[in-house]
């Protein structure tokens, strides 16, 4: 498989991540009618996502270039920006005065394994040169962000039945 070929699916599948990141926030924002922890942690993620699949093509084609540089930029940027986004995470809550719900702590651990697996795969790679983590990067990253998606769904889907469990016993 060609660089040209693996550089296209990776963007592909970018896009795929983000557009499903992209409409959880907006039905969280039409079902919220709110702000609450589910619509920040989503706003969060797919403006994070957006950045990063936005930036693939550019920092792949940096990458394949000569210099450990453009290696590091790519693995750095990616670290920075999930870095940027656990602190955005919790400092719009803390502004919002939003409680950090269960979706918001997954999402800030998600972002937070994916700046850690990057890291790690710059330092076994060109640092140690041992090629360890080459798997875990390969499928890690992927792996984390498309099963982000129906992690946040189950996630939501039990809330709303909590919060509507108690006003059905009154009710009842």
């Amino acid at each position: 498989m060609g660089w040209d070929t693996v550089e296209a699916l990776l963007f592909e599948l970018g896009k795929s991540v983000f557009i499903a990141y992209f409409v959880l926030f907006v039905l969280s924002v039409a079902f919220e009618r709110k702000v609450s922890s589910l619509v920040i942690s989503l706003m969060v993620l797919a403006v994070a996502n957006g950045a990063m699949t936005a930036l693939t093509p550019l920092l792949y084609q940096l990458a394949s270039s000569q210099g450990l540089i453009y290696k590091f930029l790519w693995y750095a940027v990616f670290v920075c920006i999930d870095g940027i986004a656990i602190f955005l995470l919790y400092k719009f809550h803390a502004m919002l005065r939003q409680n950090v719900s269960l979706i918001a702590n997954v999402i800030g651990l998600a972002f937070l394994m994916l700046a850690s697996i990057q890291s790690l795969r710059f330092v076994d790679r060109f640092v140690s040169n041992t090629e360890l983590l080459q798997s875990v990067y390969q499928y890690g990253v992927p792996l984390i962000n498309i099963m982000l998606v129906p992690m946040i769904v189950v996630l939501w889907v039990a809330n709303i039945k909590a919060e509507h469990k108690p006003a059905q016993a009154v009710m009842g």
